[in-house]
């Protein structure tokens, strides 16, 4: 079995105002997650030192962290992360930046499994219709060819921005990819858009996929983190 969690964390800024790393990196060890795709890591405040940042989203070393920035500045940076207990075999990051607004990127990482590689595919789209239908064209373009190439199970997730209810955005991925069932996760403490969405290939056994809202997570940020519970095919070497 192999945990996964997405979670936008809003730059580790709760609801109650307080900027704390820590207690979500605290968090998510005590899930049991193997896997955690982060939006909205930010390291840039010069108030706060990146590599104490770090350490606390990693709840120390229960997890490496692969980042994936969107932007850079003097201070640190802003964008994807990935949190991991498995080894990384490669880490790529795509550029899907529309002009005129902010940067964005997917981030596909694919690690080492004790069955088989798996890829998990992060990313948080923006915040305009007409941008998260291009971004949604490049992901899906990008995902086609290397599912083609390179045929392992893979995991999409991230914030998708898509607050349309009867949204047909999705239409390419979905006849890619198999969607789960989330419902609503924002804003975390009354949620009503669907804005956190999970994809698998066909390969891959989903146990459970469910949004986790409890005392905490109504807190620590405006998103609520989805878990997902998947079980991987044995590896054919």
């Amino acid at each position: 079995m192999c945990r996964i969690v997405t979670y936008n964390i809003h730059s580790g800024i709760g609801r109650d105002k307080k900027q704390d790393y820590k207690r979500i990196g605290q968090f998510l060890a005590s899930s049991g997650a193997d896997v955690v795709l982060l939006q909205e890591m930010d390291t840039r405040p010069p108030e706060r030192d990146t590599a104490q940042d770090v350490r606390d989203i990693c709840a120390e070393n229960t997890f490496k962290l692969i980042p994936s920035p969107a932007i850079r500045e003097a201070d640190g940076w802003y964008g994807n992360a990935i949190l991991t207990r498995f080894d990384v075999l490669s880490n790529d990051t795509v550029d899907v930046s529309q002009s005129g607004r902010q940067p964005r990127n997917v981030q596909i990482v694919e690690l080492k499994t004790e069955k088989t590689p798996l890829t998990v595919v992060n990313t948080h789209k923006g915040l305009k219709k007409l941008e998260r239908r291009s971004q949604f064209s490049l992901l899906h373009e990008h995902l086609s060819q290397r599912l083609k190439e390179k045929q392992t199970p893979l995991v999409l997730a991230g914030d998708f921005n898509e607050w349309q209810f009867f949204s047909k955005a999705f239409k390419g991925l979905n006849s890619l990819l198999f969607q789960q069932k989330v419902g609503a996760t924002f804003p975390s403490h009354f949620p009503i858009f669907s804005l956190d969405r999970v994809w698998v290939t066909d390969d891959i056994k989903v146990k459970a996929c469910r949004k986790l809202k409890n005392a905490k997570t109504r807190v620590y940020s405006d998103h609520l983190p989805v878990l997902i519970d998947i079980e991987l095919p044995e590896s054919p070497d």
